[in-house]
């Protein structure tokens, strides 16, 4: 099924366009401990950027999965020149093809609320090792919103559902992760700087337009919604 906004965000090409970026992405794995020997999935990975850095720091195998076709174009022109160890795969959070237990460590940025949650969740839980870790940054409610606003968010983002952090973790419990972490990180929606682009050469101005839109909806209702990190083990 098509998203425009997440249309919009391959045909840019950008890299980090989950809540704070790449910065982000450091901070919570300088946390984790990472050996080159551990295999780590990157949920929803755009147009690589975040497996392009766990590869280069740790030296781990990564497997980098996209629904995007486009996505999955850009993230391998990234890694066709280099020799780093990054499986780029076009395939389906919902319905992953991959074996039992696959992955030391999964990580999803701003990816499942795009997807039906709970399936996807099942997924991950599926995958993961037992003792391996999953690390899930996700929009959420800061409390539950009036309809309206609702509405506008779930159109622009082309989503079904703004849940609470609360939602969240029941959520998460229910897919069988038993210790959960809410991770200590400014947890606010802000603009980061966008330093990786690939753009494509035929942008619009409805595309433009679907970008106001996303920027109105994170100075507006930045009362109204932010973001968590969380880290679930089994």
């Amino acid at each position: 099924m098509s998203n425009d906004y997440l249309d919009i965000l391959a045909k840019f090409g950008i890299g980090g366009a989950h809540p704070g970026g790449l910065p982000l992405t450091k901070q919570i794995f300088a946390m984790e401990n990472i050996h080159p020997d551990m295999k780590v999935l990157d949920l929803g990975c755009g147009t690589g950027q975040t497996a392009e850095y766990i590869s280069t720091t740790f030296g781990c195998e990564v497997t980098a999965l996209d629904n995007h076709p486009l996505m999955v174009q850009k993230a391998n022109n990234r890694f066709d020149t280099t020799s780093l160890p990054v499986h780029i795969v076009h395939g389906d959070a919902q319905n992953l093809e991959f074996k039992d237990f696959s992955f030391d460590m999964i990580l999803a940025e701003s990816v499942i609320a795009f997807t039906d949650i709970s399936k996807t969740l099942a997924e991950i839980n599926r995958v993961v090792k037992r003792k391996g870790c999953c690390l899930l940054i996700e929009m959420i409610a800061n409390q539950e919103l009036e309809q309206e606003i609702k509405s506008t968010i779930e159109e622009v983002y082309g989503i079904q559902h703004v849940l609470t952090e609360d939602q969240w973790l029941d959520k998460l419990n229910k897919s069988g992760f038993t210790n959960i972490q809410v991770l200590p990180t400014i947890t606010s929606l802000h603009n980061t700087e966008i330093t990786d682009m690939n753009i494509s050469n035929d942008i619009t101005l409805e595309d433009y337009d679907i970008w106001d839109k996303h920027a109105h909806i994170t100075e507006t209702y930045a009362s109204h919604i932010g973001y968590r990190v969380f880290r679930c083990c089994i």
